[in-house]
């Protein structure tokens, strides 16, 4: 077993599930594996069997052939793979599309699981550039590297520019195609940045949200109002 989880509190399933995921990957890829990294709530020790997915990245040194981008995507679908949490959330980037972070270019970009119909990009201007900006940003912190480089050496610095329009755009994707309770979530996450510097899991965001009188009392839609005008008004 891993021992870079071993003090995650994951289940089991969950922790040997990871190992081959990362034996898989070795086997796939070879000598152009770079790293592969733990992210999201698994990393941050507040993962919850049955509401929390695992999400991992894969960093290459030169770029993948259509085939192994193939290979790789199948060998780990859902079908093929079953994964315990509710959902894998997996990219893959080279170094090269690293290199900005304002303009991240994936891979691969796969979602599968339990939960859901599996979703498979190779194609990074696919997908908005905010899920990526702040996987990264969380990860600074939290990521986890499960084999090779060390997360610092391989992922780029996000700057709080970049961070809080990364946040914007996030909030508004929201607003328009989930306005709902996964809006305010996100809102709350932003929330907790904007008074304490600081990126934290959804739980912790909600928590600190519940302990506030002010806070808690407000409708969900008029905090996500507010927070919008934050970000607009926030001195940078």
């Amino acid at each position: 077993m891993l021992t870079s989880i071993r003090n995650l509190n994951l289940p089991y399933d969950e922790e040997r599930y990871i190992n081959e995921l990362c034996h898989k990957l070795q086997s796939l890829v070879g000598d152009n594996l770079v790293g592969v990294y733990l992210l999201g709530s698994a990393s941050q020790s507040c993962y919850v069997k049955g509401e929390s997915d695992l999400d991992i990245q894969m960093v290459v040194a030169q770029e993948l052939t259509e085939q192994n981008k193939i290979d790789v995507s199948q060998v780990l679908r859902h079908d093929n793979f079953p994964c315990p949490a509710t959902k894998l959330e997996f990219v893959t980037y080279t170094k090269y599309g690293l290199s900005s972070p304002e303009l991240l270019q994936y891979s691969i970009n796969l979602n599968t699981g339990k939960t859901i119909a599996d979703y498979v990009s190779f194609d990074y201007t696919s997908d908005p550039r905010h899920w990526f900006v702040l996987d990264i940003a969380m990860a600074e912190k939290y990521g986890i590297n499960l084999v090779g480089q060390p997360f610092s050496a391989v992922f780029p610095n996000i700057d709080q520019n970049l961070l809080l329009d990364v946040m914007q755009e996030c909030l508004n994707w929201f607003v328009s195609y989930f306005p709902g309770e996964a809006c305010y979530h996100c809102a709350c996450r932003i929330l907790y940045y904007l008074e304490k510097g600081e990126l934290v899991s959804k739980r912790d965001a909600l928590d600190y949200i519940k302990s506030s009188e002010k806070l808690i009392a407000i409708e969900q839609q008029q905090l996500v109002d507010w927070v919008l005008v934050r970000l607009k008004t926030y001195v940078r």
